[in-house]
């Protein structure tokens, strides 16, 4: 049993985001891989221990820092999690919010980033399409995600993301899973690769 951690989807709920959830529900029902879906809220004790799949996404600017605070005591939990190679995804300004594990660094920009997005990436074929609407870009670019041919990507390149090991963080929003059956199939594939046992 797959066990899906969607972290404050009532708080950080911005341009349909919970499409990313919604797109990974529906292919695994299609492979017929067993699952349940946490929903984690302000008041919930996490425990990441016992989740195979954390999802975070964007937010209003005022929530961000609210998200960021509640998640602080757990930092340690959160990188014994990554490092154990356990999957999390995190979209658009959600980026801002897990910097607090030190894995990379954000920059905030005053003039808010909006394009549409093509990209590639390593982690599977075909084009990523998608949008960005943020002030927040990845300071790095260093472990990328993908290979922007229209869009922004870190520090104003065209590298985009972070990722280590099952980290994925992206400012990349659309729902980006939604939007992109290769890419939403990728993280299926990692669920069952994972998840072996």
């Amino acid at each position: 049993m797959i066990t899906i951690a969607c972290l404050y989807p009532y708080e950080l709920t911005l341009y349909g985001e919970m499409g990313n959830i919604k797109a990974l529900m529906y292919a695994l029902d299609k492979g017929n891989i067993k699952y349940k879906l946490e929903i984690i809220e302000k008041d919930t004790k996490l425990e990441l221990d016992n989740y195979d799949f954390i999802y975070v996404g964007s937010g209003r600017p005022k929530c961000l820092e609210d998200v960021k605070k509640r998640l602080l005591p757990y930092k340690e939990e959160f990188l014994n999690y990554i490092e154990k190679d356990k999957i999390l995804l995190a979209t658009g300004n959600a980026i801002s919010i897990l910097d607090f594990l030190d894995l990379y660094d954000v920059k905030y920009y005053k003039k808010r980033e909006v394009h549409d997005v093509d990209a590639t990436t390593s982690l599977c074929k075909g084009h990523i399409v998608g949008f960005q609407n943020t002030e927040y870009l990845i300071d790095s670019t260093k472990n990328i995600i993908f290979n922007i041919n229209e869009g922004i990507g870190n520090k104003h390149t065209m590298l985009e993301g972070f990722m280590y090991k099952n980290f994925y963080a992206t400012s990349i929003i659309g729902p980006i899973l939604a939007r992109n059956d290769n890419l939403n199939n990728y993280f299926i594939d990692l669920i069952k690769k994972t998840n072996k046992n």
